[in-house]
């Protein structure tokens, strides 16, 4: 090969910059849509065919463009957005690069009919592989009508790479939604192989179009928050602390109205909540930050999703100190919340029940109170509902006086922490973490073992579930995936699903809980197309959700129902998410901590 330099035929440098632009059909989506809204549009249309992977079609009633301005459409580097070099620094329009359309050109086949409001006639400009060929006078309605086909037809090395068709769908109304969550001026109505899948209509309050996007789970557990510093604002939503998801995906960020990542902000919102959720849980929150576009940098991406602040730290403390008041002062459905956490007062258990004291073992629990831990025990039973889980520990309680728990041959001590089971070997201490240990017992019960299904318990009303088109795509390629798990689906409209069954493991889970998991679950494993290891990973959430959690008291029988569990149960060393069940201290490493040895 000669390493003499070359210059790049016009061609290969048009290809190489779709790969910046373009990375699948979403990315057209994206830019189409942008130009739409920087046209004015009020009313805007999309139309996907496969996923997206076969044709977009994209109509707005925006401005349109000028007839002898359509060929510059395709130039790069061409745009109305910037004229001098200082206006990049005070770019407020979406597309500004001029990049967008050339680049989805060199790759696809692409239809253009505009018209401009005063115009009498169109235009109609036909382009394939970044080649113009006709630009002809045309009938065309008012706005903007932009058709792509053919996409990576000429680029089959990056075709390859695309995803199922549901994936590729699922992406595009993703970007959709984002921009309809923006904009709530503008009417959006999306179809997919004939069929509607969004429609979004005109509102004033961006509350109402948060919750059409979002749902109304989150519409009844969110805090609207607004502050003002300096010469930023923040405006928006976030969850209470009782409605969380299991990925941070549920976190939207605008930039003066255009989505964007930054790991310093979502940083900033994690933070406000790390004490008050639980750990691996993360909070949803749609927030909207307004700054002089002079103290944002947008020409950082070429896909414009990242963006550099001139005051980064000052945007972080705005995020995490707004967000972090604005909790202080919530209630949640169980009254009011306490943002900063204070030490639990102790409970004393007073002995009120000689009937089943008389049934109790001797308990081995060293300083721990007999009396307070049988008081424990006949509240935890009476508390509960009656369901064949507490039937079993009921009958549990019957156990010879002399018998003791124990666990892989060791005799059970007592509980630390509230989370931690404490068992003394001849030669060894283990410490037992009930949550972790629950979570594996449940995802092996869930699984199909043998070819058996998984037993389901069914509804007596099938419970309605909102979800965003995206999430409805996802759950349309994996009913019967999620049949196999014992849960029983039906799409329900365009943006619901009814539930009919559950796992009988899941019982006592809500339902809305255990459908929200398993569309974070599906989003996070879209490009895994091993079914059977997305089902793992959607058995292995929903264990964690249906779990004895960390700081629960445990009865006495549910500590032995957990043991002999346990102990029958396959992988008990480590818990669906790879962390390890016991820890166990040996005699001698006990011995050197106290110098003995």
């Amino acid at each position: 090969m000669s390493k003499r330099i070359v210059v790049l035929s016009e061609e290969i440098a048009n290809k190489i910059a779709a790969g910046e632009v373009v990375e699948r059909p979403a990315s057209i989506v994206k830019e189409l849509l942008e130009n739409s809204i920087d046209a004015g549009a009020t009313d805007i249309r999309v139309e996907l065919e496969k996923g997206g992977t076969h044709s977009i079609k994209v109509t707005d009633n925006g401005s349109g463009i000028e007839h002898e301005d359509v060929p510059l459409v395709f130039e790069r580097h061409a745009t109305s957005k910037i004229h001098k070099y200082e206006d990049i620094f005070n770019v407020v329009s979406f597309g500004f690069r001029g990049e967008a359309m050339p680049s989805i050109a060199s790759i696809a086949k692409v239809e253009l009919l505009t018209r401009c409001r005063n115009d009498l006639s169109g235009t109609k400009a036909t382009l394939e592989a970044g080649v113009i060929k006709e630009v002809l006078p045309a009938g065309s309605p008012e706005g903007t009508q932009t058709s792509v086909t053919k996409i990576f037809a000429n680029v089959p090395a990056r075709r390859k790479f695309l995803k199922t068709e549901a994936t590729e769908q699922s992406a595009c109304l993703d970007v959709i939604t984002r921009i309809a969550l923006a904009h709530p001026e503008v009417r959006f109505k999306v179809s997919a192989n004939g069929k509607e899948m969004f429609v979004a209509p005109e509102v004033g309050d961006i509350s109402k179009r948060i919750s059409m996007v979002m749902g109304d789970d989150f519409s009844a557990h969110c805090i609207a928050i607004n502050e003002q510093k300096e010469n930023m604002s923040l405006t928006g939503f976030i969850s209470r602390p009782e409605y969380t998801k299991s990925n941070s995906k549920s976190t939207y960020l605008f930039v003066n109205k255009r989505f964007i990542r930054d790991n310093s902000v979502t940083h900033a919102v994690l933070s406000a909540y790390r004490q008050i959720i639980e750990p691996r849980r993360y909070p949803a929150a749609v927030l909207f930050l307004d700054m002089p576009p002079e103290d944002v940098d947008v020409n950082v991406h070429p896909a414009k999703l990242e963006v550099r602040f001139k005051n980064a730290h000052g945007v972080y403390e705005l995020v995490s100190r707004t967000i972090a008041h604005n909790l202080a002062e919530a209630e949640t459905s169980k009254g009011n919340f306490i943002y900063r956490l204070q030490p639990k007062e102790k409970k004393n258990y007073s002995y009120s029940s000689p009937t089943i004291r008389e049934k109790s073992p001797p308990i081995p629990f060293g300083m721990f109170s007999r009396q307070n831990i049988q008081k424990a025990i006949n509240e935890d039973l009476l508390k509960r509902p009656f369901t064949e889980k507490t039937a079993t520990v009921v009958e549990s309680a019957n156990i010879p006086a002399k018998e003791t728990i124990s666990f892989a041959g060791m005799k059970y001590v007592g509980q630390f922490a509230n989370t931690y089971l404490i068992f003394e070997g001849d030669e060894n201490l283990v410490l037992l973490d009930q949550h972790a240990a629950h979570e594996r017992i449940i995802l092996e019960k869930l699984k199909k073992t043998s070819g058996e299904k998984v037993v389901s318990q069914s509804l007596l009303m099938p419970e309605i579930i909102n979800l965003t088109p995206g999430q409805i795509t996802l759950f349309l390629e994996c009913i019967e995936l999620l049949q196999e798990i014992g849960l029983e689906i039906e799409i329900f409209g365009r943006d619901a699903i009814a539930v009919k069954a559950v796992p009988v493991t899941l019982s006592l889970v809500k339902i809305s809980e255990i459908i929200s998991d398993i569309a974070d679950q599906l989003c996070d494993q879209n490009q895994t197309p091993y079914l059977q290891e997305k089902k793992e990973k959607i058995l292995a959430s929903l264990a964690c959700r249906a779990a004895i959690k960390a700081n629960k008291v445990l009865s006495y029988e549910d500590v032995a129902a957990l043991c002999r569990e346990l102990e029958t149960t396959p992988f008990n060393l480590t818990c669906p998410h790879g962390r390890p069940i016991t820890i166990n201290f040996s005699l001698n490493e006990i011995e050197r901590m106290f110098k003995r040895k």
